[in-house]
């Protein structure tokens, strides 16, 4: 029998990669007793609901000195930090927003208010961990994130340190889609790179003043939310991005529709208000102009978010969800009617093992097939059970890697 985790079995990961590789800081990680408190009081927070919903909140082990006063609800009497107070008090906040503080309070553990962290966009993304610019936390903040039952991510300020999920333990790695050497990062890097200004048609990287990273990882963090919405309904489904057109012999597309903005360019007006806000100056005579630009970014980072649930929503419907490079909806309810050749094989590329592709089901095996008729496709298949694989031909071999959002 496998051995399943528990969060007593995260000390041991936490104190092995805690400070970063190369740091002469000390490190201001909680001594044990304070940690396992932590943790347990988190882990048991997610076994629970309120009115069946899911409990879902960022703990932070950090002082209020440590923090911006604006940014800050404090509570007039600190309550005890228990699994009960944590549910009680998930439903105010937005995941990865508005965080619980918690701290020493003579002796013991309390919860003493509430404080907002970044933009409600900026801070979402587990694959591209791009940090935030505004109201960053202090470097050495612990923060815990229930994602759901069970489920934990343990961060140093703004980089993940370790993860508990199904059981299992979780130490951070380089994310296949950010890895521009490999396949899944060479394709979306490409993609970025062709990204084009509606007016003029000039390259976006050339013409626009942003840093390639910064784009590249907000293109990213959107396909991300596509899937972890997806994940999250539990229905499943599958999105399929295309960066050149397939015709209707490869996709049949059972809805169609018109007019609808690529994604892209939220993607890229998202960008140049991250740089209005970074350029803005910080001096009390300016902090209207600042005002503005944080504005900006919520504005933006709001429009994003609305194209990115109107697209995760359209998986629910029988049959894939078709992308084109711009993130622009090519059709949905969409159906890839070419075979697979008999006795076709995917191999996992994180492991090397290769399977046959009949060993997998019908939401698998579409993906597969248009996968394996076009070398410039990538599919994501989002299974009930939550597993999400990428899969993509390479070099004429069908791959896949599982555990996308992992």
């Amino acid at each position: 029998m496998a051995e399943y985790a528990f969060p007593a079995q995260l000390l041991e990961e936490l104190h092995a990669h805690w400070r970063p590789p190369h740091s002469s800081t000390s490190s201001a990680l909680p001594d044990d007793l304070t940690l396992l408190r932590l943790l347990e009081t988190c882990y048991h927070a997610s076994l629970r609901t309120a009115e069946l919903r899911a409990t879902r909140c960022v703990l932070a082990y950090v002082s209020t000195d440590s923090l911006s006063n604006r940014s800050l609800l404090r509570f007039e009497h600190p309550a005890i930090l228990t699994a009960s107070e944590l549910v009680r008090l998930a439903p105010v906040t937005e995941l990865h927003r508005t965080l619980i503080g918690c701290h020493h309070f003579g002796g013991m553990l309390k919860i003493w208010g509430l404080f907002e962290h970044g933009q409600a966009w900026q801070t979402v993304d587990s694959i591209s961990g791009t940090t935030t610019r505004e109201e960053d936390l202090p470097d050495d903040c612990l923060t815990i994130t229930i994602e759901g039952p069970g489920a934990l991510s343990v961060a140093r300020g703004e980089k993940e340190v370790v993860r508990l999920r199904d059981g299992k333990i979780i130490a951070p790695h380089k994310h296949p889609l950010r890895q521009m050497d490999k396949p899944l990062g060479t394709f979306f890097e490409t993609l970025v790179k062709g990204l084009k200004e509606p007016e003029t048609g000039d390259a976006i990287i050339s013409s626009f003043k942003v840093e390639r990273e910064q784009l590249l990882d907000i293109y990213m963090m959107a396909i991300a939310r596509i899937l972890e919405r997806i994940r999250s309904e539990r229905h499943g489904g599958s999105v399929v991005i295309s960066a050149s057109p397939l015709s209707r012999r490869v996709a049949y597309r059972t809805y169609t529709v018109i007019g609808h903005a690529a994604l892209a360019d939220d993607i890229l007006n998202h960008c140049r208000a991250l740089r209005g806000l970074q350029a803005a100056p910080i001096d009390p005579s300016s902090e209207a102009e600042r005002f503005r630009a944080e504005a900006a970014v919520r504005q933006s980072s709001q429009s994003l978010i609305r194209g990115v649930n109107r697209v995760s929503l359209l998986a629910a419907i029988d049959g894939a969800v078709l992308l084109d490079g711009k993130l622009r909806i090519e059709g949905f309810g969409v159906r890839f009617p070419v075979l697979l050749p008999p006795d076709t094989t995917i191999l996992d590329a994180l492991t090397g093992i290769e399977y046959p592709c009949d060993e997998w089901g019908l939401r698998h095996q579409s993906v597969f097939s248009v996968c394996q008729k076009c070398d410039e496709a990538v599919g994501f298949v989002i299974s009930q059970d939550g597993s999400v694989k990428a899969v993509k031909s390479v070099q004429g071999r069908l791959h896949f890697w599982d555990g996308i959002l992992d």
